[in-house]
């Protein structure tokens, strides 16, 4: 029964009541009260969140760090620590109608503390934040002069030192380090009246302790009956700034220099974003300004009705917030573009910060002005009211916790009211400090240390791991449900569990490394009893959540388990809990505990894993059942089948590899090889890999063991290779997405020699003229080239030394493998849908890349070189090598993953149309791309005047050297570079998630009991992304190229899938009871035989050519030379040896292995271990009893049944 009794407001509304709250009602408390509508809500919210941070620090943190660029790390910080804290709060405090203390203790009693820590934090703010309505309240009452007090010099405050800025262009007598304007003399001398330091606080200043007084009694006065007189005052407060901020815009952009201010805001430099600290602003900024882990969500919350569709609201407020922010950037940088314009100085004199930009950079920018008093007025008049919403919403937040943590105490008759003059006169009194000559040291303190980024943090980390993982994520969602009707977007939940912890454990650890003591102006340094006083308004608050959580456990009484069992427990008065209890003890669905001690798992309603530590009524702690394992999952339709396929064997091979080879091995002649090893291997191995996936539902693995447990090995080995390519082939992805991110610049910056990272052998080629003097070409460096080893690589002399860490690189594979984890989180559901895109979006930007190629100069003879054919090359058997390498690279053969894509179609898919169809694709691909390549190989050439020989590459060179290098001789460089740079992110992309899909389908299906359950699918994905980054940060050191030479050359050679393919073809055609055993079942799934030569292949062409490039290759090999000219050392060969021996010996040492561990004679148990697993479906005619089966079901499986024809070929 819920625990909520349904009662009947005025309006006929039927509303949840708590039953304790009837019985406080009968002893004369009175209720708690709600919004009248949404809309007090909202605008209360948004009075909270926009306030001076949106105006006076955005804009200056945009420009400051990349302008445009900043919304890169703005963006994600929002939809990872932003939006999810935000729902987070909000939803809690309408789940429990409770504040920002009482919350916490119905949610999970041991993390009350994170209430305390944001209500201390309030506590500070309403002292300190205040202090800024003072003074704009005494700038507002200033500016009704006629002439601004701070546009002259001729006023008493003023020093001989002041220079009226409108006279600085004028001869005066005066140096730059004396002089001072006006307006910093108005602040610092008559507002302030500063002191030497916070040594020396000095006298009152009167003026702004009256201003002072004012703000709080304009305060108390607007919530002094809590909702009801709140809910009214902000549809004067929380509106009326937008009407000055609409008036101010207008007024800033048809300013002259407005432009030049708008264009210094919002121009991206991208590079910055290589800076950790931009990443720190843009976090710290979403913290600020979204008013988190202060408890004011969940407070204003709290007053919700049950049913509010609070998560609608919260992304429009959060959505609101931020485009108030981008808005207010053109209304303050349009006119500091107007001030440095009248003043003739750069805009990064005139831009500021925080008060800074309030108290002397607008009121210097509105002197400037016609009828400046009005734009004066205009402007202090907002940053009043942006201030007081904010302002005595802190306070309704604190006086909201209070009096739920003490209900019968002060929800009484004036109780409230009383509660709240005492903590306006208090913070009023503690306020007086600020005030003095010396408070603006205090008020800095506060600012710097008792708010901070900081703190904020810490109690984000706590906030988000107490709901996802002690109080249980699923459990909120389902909270959330019962409140709203449906499910927020899956990500919040993920961002909860694991993004939004993570990046604030990160952001929390940064701000602690590059913590630096405060300086006033960046001047005067704060004694070390003042760094004391703001670390302890830091820990203040901090402190707070491990000193509640040890007092809890010390107080309490019972063994350590009962004690954290008890303070895990949410309330049981909240809504749900006790339908939740009544639910589990009649649950006949067992749970097991993933943390033995307290931890409960369960299926949410969407499928999603709940998290908890939280037991339920009914439910043993330490109970031994077994969850239900999950169906393996289908894919939807056959689209999504062929466009994974396409996306994994349709790569960067087809754009980088087969042009060059096609070129290099007598053109058009070389079509001749490739199509013999695309008819006899690549379509026949295509389909035997995808058909065994199709037919035995398995992964790599456990396919080859229900086929032959003799040969499991090839399984291992391809998982061995698959693991490999996850670690490496992901490399070239952070590669693409730095080039890309360079992209984004007025300039290229491969193009010129100018850059810090060039040498003094840099030549540029663009300007290189025949008679250059500088003849040894050995002598010098093109910028492409120094860009790509210098800036991009950083690479050192070799591999024996690894260098520092390229940190760049580190955070483009962060953000490669966090695209890749949430491609295929959710299995063959998300997969599916994601290769609508990164599948189909390349062909896009390939035809406008042919189509921009094949009209250059040059692009005619380019083509010509591509194919023109030379049948002498067919006498060179590296021409054959070469064509049978192609087929297994581009194909995607030996590496698990068909078999692995394949076993998610139905039984009855005609798969062998769909492998004919995707060979065909793959090639023709190929073929394209060469007409791309080469039409812009030839255009370079003729542009260069140099042989197209000398241009050509393959591999990583054409990509980052070659590419680059053309696209810098076109017009408009950096639009072709971004697509080039795209097409190449979304080609390997799906290859990379569907490489790691495979590896997880391999894993789940080894381990079905372990991993096929609701979350762990997921934590499997996030554990081999996170060991495969890591890993992966070796091969992004300054030495990482040499590393990746050796996984590209070795790991996953020719060599490697060569000898899985001759022992794949030899266990289909000769050992699982012959090839025609296997036409029986293809037969028996798409309803016909496929063509002969497929088979024939299997049995005859395939291991022939097989086995005689594999020896041809060994007999061939050639150690690995970084561009031909590095020779590793002997123990970076016996890496690389390694490398490629690990994979190719899990077949012939598993089949030992399990010879060695099967019991019986040699004969029987080499018997027991080539007969295929008797669940798998029979052909009909090898069907004991005759029984159709349906066009979605699979065939009933028939034990024992191992009989085969005499025209069988078996072992």
């Amino acid at each position: 029964m819920d625990s909520r009794v349904s009662g009947t407001a005025s309006n006929g509304e039927t509303k949840p009541v708590y039953p304790v709250m009837e019985k406080a009602e009968e002893d004369g408390t009175l209720e708690r009260g709600h919004w009248n509508n949404k809309m007090e809500f909202v605008l209360s919210v948004a009075g909270e969140i926009i306030g001076l941070g949106n105006v006076w620090r955005f804009p200056y943190l945009c420009y400051k760090n990349g302008g445009g660029a900043f919304f890169i790390p703005y963006l994600i910080f929002l939809f990872t620590c932003g939006i999810p804290v935000f729902l987070l709060e909000t939803a809690l405090g309408q789940y429990t109608s409770q504040g920002g203390i009482t919350a916490w203790r119905k949610i999970c009693p041991i993390f009350e503390g994170i209430g305390y820590a944001s209500q201390v934090i309030v506590i500070l703010l309403n002292i300190y934040y205040i202090i800024v309505l003072a003074w704009a309240l005494f700038y507002l009452v200033s500016s009704f002069t006629t002439d601004l007090p701070w546009g002259s010099c001729h006023h008493d405050w003023n020093t001989e030192h002041c220079v009226e800025f409108q006279r600085t262009n004028g001869s005066l007598n005066v140096t730059t380090e004396n002089a001072t304007s006006p307006v910093i003399e108005f602040w610092e001398r008559r507002v302030l009246k500063i002191s030497d330091g916070i040594q020396h606080l000095g006298a009152l200043r009167w003026e702004l302790a009256l201003c002072l007084l004012l703000a709080w009694v304009v305060c108390y006065f607007c919530i002094w009956k809590g909702v009801k007189s709140t809910g009214k005052v902000v549809y004067f407060t929380a509106t009326f700034p937008y009407l000055m901020l609409v008036v101010l815009l207008i007024r800033g952009v048809t300013l002259p220099g407005a432009a030049q201010g708008i264009q210094f805001y919002l121009y991206p430099n991208l590079t910055r974003l290589w800076d950790p600290q931009v990443w720190m602003d843009a976090g710290t900024q979403i913290f600020f300004s979204f008013a988190i882990c202060l408890g004011c969500l969940t407070a204003l919350g709290s007053y919700n009705k049950y049913h509010n569709n609070c998560y609608r609201d919260c992304l429009a407020l959060c959505f609101l917030n931020s485009g108030t922010s981008f808005v207010a950037g053109f209304a303050i940088f349009s006119i500091l573009g107007f001030m440095s314009r009248e003043q003739g100085v750069p805009i990064s004199e005139v831009a500021e910060s925080g008060p800074g930009l309030a108290f002397i950079a607008y009121p210097r920018a509105v002197v400037m002005l016609p009828f400046s008093p009005l734009w004066a007025c205009c402007f202090f008049f907002m940053v009043v009211l942006l201030g007081l919403d904010s302002q005595f919403v802190c306070v309704e937040s604190l006086v909201t916790a209070l009096v739920d943590m003490y209900p019968r105490v002060f929800r009484k008759k004036n109780r409230r009211e009383v509660l709240i003059l005492g903590v306006s006169v208090v913070s009023f009194l503690v306020g007086l400090v600020m005030l003095t000559e010396g408070g603006m040291y205090v008020f800095q303190l506060f600012d710097y240390y008792a708010a901070s980024g900081m703190c904020l943090l810490f109690v984000a980390i706590f906030e988000s791991l107490c709901v996802a993982w002690v109080y249980g994520a699923g459990r909120f969602y389902d909270n959330i449900e019962d409140m709203i009707g449906y499910r927020p977007w899956p990500l919040i939940k993920y961002c909860w569990l694991f993004l939004t912890p993570a990046v604030c454990t990160a952001t929390f650890l940064f701000s602690v490394i590059k913590y630096t003591p405060l300086t006033y102006n960046k001047k005067y340094t704060y004694p070390w009893w003042g760094d004391a006083l703001g670390w302890l308004l830091a820990l203040s608050s901090m402190v707070c959540i491990p000193a509640w959580s040890f007092y809890k456990l010390s107080t309490l009484k019972g063994s350590f388990r009962e004690r954290i069992r008890q303070l895990v427990c949410p309330a049981e008065d909240l809504p749900q809990w006790n339908r939740n209890r009544a639910e589990a003890s009649t649950s006949a669905t067992p749970r097991t505990s993933l943390l033995r001690l307290t931890e409960v798992e369960k299926v949410t309603q969407d499928g999603t894993p709940v998290v908890s530590w939280v037991p339920e009524e009914g439910e043993k702690l330490d109970l031994e059942g077994e969850d239900q394992v999950k169906d393996r999952g289908q894919w939807t339709n056959k689209m999504e089948f062929v466009l994974s396929v396409a996306g994994e064997i349709i790569g960067l091979g087809n754009v980088w590899r087969f042009p060059y080879l096609c070129y290099k091995n007598g053109g058009g002649a070389f079509f001749i090889p490739y199509f013999i090893f695309f008819f006899t291997c690549g379509i026949p191995l295509f389909f035997l890999e995808v058909a065994l996936g199709q037919y035995t539902s398995q992964g790599s693995v456990t396919a080859w063991r229900k086929i032959c447990p003799l040969f499991q090995g090839i399984g291992l080995a391809s998982v061995v290779i698959e693991a490999y390519l996850n670690i490496y082939y992901i490399i070239i992805l952070a590669w693409a997405l730095f080039y890309l991110f360079s992209s984004f610049t007025s300039h290229l910056p491969w193009t010129t020699c100018t850059n810090s990272w060039n040498t003094e052998h840099c030549m540029d080629f663009l300007n290189q003229s025949e008679d250059s003097t500088a003849t040894p070409s050995e002598n010098f460096t093109s910028p492409v080239i120094e860009f790509w080893e210098r800036r991009v690589l950083g690479i050192t002399l070799g591999i024996h030394d690894l260098g520092a860490l390229r940190w760049e690189l580190a955070l483009c594979l962060l953000l490669a493998w966090i695209l890749c984890y949430f491609c295929i989180w959710k299995g063959v559901k998300t997969t599916g849908k994601v290769v609508y895109f990164t599948a189909t979006f390349p062909y896009l930007m390939l035809i406008i890349l042919l189509i921009r190629g094949v009209t250059l100069p040059g692009a005619y003879e380019g083509i010509i070189y591509y194919l023109k054919p030379d049948l002498l090359r067919l006498k060179d058997p590296q021409v054959w090598m070469d064509a049978g390498t192609q087929i297994f690279f581009s194909f995607a053969i030996c590496q698990g993953c068909l078999t692995a894509l394949g076993s998610y179609n139905k039984y009855h898919n005609n798969c062998y149309r769909d492998c004919i169809a995707l060979c065909f694709l793959n090639s023709a691909t190929s073929f394209v791309a060469g007409f791309v390549v080469f039409s812009i190989l030839g255009f370079m050439s003729q542009e260069q005047g140099v042989h197209i020989s000398e241009v050509a590459e393959s591999g990583p060179g054409l990509a980052f050297i070659a590419f680059p290098k053309a696209v810098t001789m076109m017009p408009l460089s950096q639009l072709w570079s971004c697509l080039f740079f795209i097409m190449l992110i979304f080609l390997g992309l799906d290859s990379q998630f569907v490489c790691v899909e495979c590896l997880v389908t391999a894993s789940t299906d080894m381990f079905p009991r372990q991993l096929r359950r609701s979350g762990r699918r997921e934590l499997l994905i996030l554990a081999i992304a996170v060991t495969c980054y890591l890993i992966g940060l070796l091969l992004v050191t300054e030495g990482g190229m040499y590393i990746f030479q050796l996984f590209d050359y070795y790991a996953s050679s020719g060599i490697c899938l060569l000898f899985l393919a001759l022992f794949e073809v030899i266990c289909i055609s000769w050992v699982y009871a012959g090839a025609n055993r296997f036409y029986d079942n293809i037969e028996d799934m798409i309803g016909y035989r496929p063509w002969p030569l497929v088979k024939i292949s299997w049995l005859f062409l395939t291991p022939g050519l097989c086995l005689a490039t594999f020896f041809f290759s060994l007999s061939k090999y050639t150690p690995l030379k970084y561009n031909n000219v590095y020779v590793y050392p002997p123990w970076g060969y016996v890496i690389g040896w390694f490398l490629a021996l690990s994979s190719m010996v899990c077949v012939p040492l598993f089949v030992i292995i399990t010879l060695l561990k099967t019991q019986g004679s040699f004969k029987k148990r080499l018997r027991q271990l080539i007969t295929p697993d008797p669940s798998l479906p029979q052909p009909r005619q090898h069907l004991c009893q005759d029984g159709g089966t349906s066009q979605d079901s699979r065939p009933s499986p028939t034990k024992g049944v191992l009989i085969t024809g005499e025209k069988e070929t078996h072992f």
